[in-house]
């Protein structure tokens, strides 16, 4: 079983992910702002991709502690 500490950094990767992902995604659709990367699409495809990669990121380490 993991220590407390490699869980809480775990947890806080996923919501920092997530959290990216979100700001990424809205600033996009709803700023209407130059997009980060250059294009629309693949600053979409970044924010998609952040948010299940985080969401997964936080099932995996909840899963561990029990």
């Amino acid at each position: 079983m993991p220590s407390q500490t490699s869980v809480r950094i775990g947890l806080g990767i996923g919501a920092v992910m997530i959290g990216l992902g979100l700001y990424i995604g809205a600033r996009t659709l709803v700023g209407g702002t130059t997009p980060l990367t250059g294009t629309r699409w693949l600053d979409l495809a970044f924010a998609v991709f952040f948010v299940l990669r985080g969401a997964l990121q936080v099932q995996r380490w909840r899963r561990a502690t029990g």
